[in-house]
């Protein structure tokens, strides 16, 4: 499969792209068919992209066909480097990696900012005011937990020595929905 299928299919499971812009993408997609193979392909076209369990379907379909760890190691990095550079809305960026702890990677959570985002950690969203420009809002995160950057950094740096590996497979839980495994 071609980087750049991988990447728009990658976008769609992660929600970077909505269901319309991805069907509108399959079908304008002449390779697609021989990238996937005719079953696969047959299989996507015939997903009712309306239907609010799109997503699912194009998650059971897909999940086999793509190295899930490979791609949220992918992403996880990619995020690492948007806050480091200072790139990303602090908010959005902590957001993400939480999102990410809550689908299994609670390497991440470790983090107080990420772990406790979803609870007590809501207190950050009051206190980087919205009226305050990118740079006072990093500046207020970085009085708040200083070491957050070099925290994540030593994450970034065990996901690319092998430290921390995403291994892709999940396990659905009751209560907490799927769940993707990492070894470390």
């Amino acid at each position: 499969m071609k980087i750049e299928t991988t990447k728009i299919l990658s976008s769609f499971i992660f929600k970077h792209i909505d269901s319309k812009e991805f069907e509108e993408w399959i079908y304008s997609n002449e390779n697609l068919e021989d990238e996937l193979g005719n079953e696969l392909y047959l299989e996507l076209v015939s997903i009712n992209f309306k239907d609010k369990d799109a997503y699912s379907k194009v998650i059971d379909l897909l999940e086999d066909r793509i190295n899930l760890g490979s791609l949220h190691k992918s992403e996880i990095i990619e995020l690492i480097n948007q806050i480091d550079k200072k790139t990303i809305h602090p908010l959005k960026g902590i957001s993400k990696l939480h999102r990410l702890a809550e689908l299994g990677y609670l390497f991440l959570g470790r983090i107080d900012l990420i772990g406790n985002f979803g609870e007590q950690g809501k207190s950050l969203v009051h206190i980087l005011d919205a009226s305050m420009d990118k740079e006072s809002q990093w500046s207020k995160l970085n009085q708040i937990d200083s070491n957050f950057i070099v925290d994540l950094k030593v994450i970034k740096n065990k996901l690319e020595n092998g430290s921390i590996k995403l291994t892709g497979e999940s396990e659905t839980y009751q209560f907490i929905g799927k769940q993707y495994k990492f070894k470390e």
